[in-house]
């Protein structure tokens, strides 16, 4: 930390991806807000998506670009097509105990509340059982 504050990778590309396969796939949007308003290119629907940061992910549900998603193994499943297909599949490819694994270190990319004693906190910000006291041994 310098001046109290931690630098902490966002896990992004920042760029704009094709996550669906074509135009009726259900996560296209029927719109296209990056082309001028009433134009062919707007009412053609938007495939393309910005990819989100993975830090602080568990932090923002519903998950999916447009919210739909209730759980990141939904978002995954469901949510990844197009150029995102080959992830899709190797996530699913991958034994349970493994994409549970995957899951878990997806939960841990947590932006934590101030004074939090503990690595990891569910939905409601309470320590994970056992993670109160692991912190505290390690301070």
């Amino acid at each position: 930390a310098v001046a109290g504050i931690v630098w902490v990778p966002a896990y992004t590309d920042l760029k704009l991806h094709n996550l669906c396969d074509g135009p009726n796939d259900p996560n296209a949007e029927p719109l296209d807000q990056n082309q001028p308003a009433g134009s062919a290119g707007f009412f053609a629907g938007n495939q393309q998506f910005i990819t989100r940061k993975l830090w602080g992910l568990y932090n923002q549900g519903p998950f999916g670009h447009s919210g739909k998603f209730t759980t990141m193994r939904e978002a995954i499943n469901l949510g990844h097509n197009g150029e995102a297909t080959m992830a899709r599949l190797a996530f699913q490819a991958l034994p349970a105990p493994q994409q549970d694994t995957v899951i878990e270190f997806l939960k841990s990319l947590q932006i934590l509340p101030p004074g939090t004693p503990c690595r990891v906190v569910d939905e409601r910000n309470n320590c994970r059982e056992g993670e109160e006291n692991d912190a505290r041994n390690q301070r």
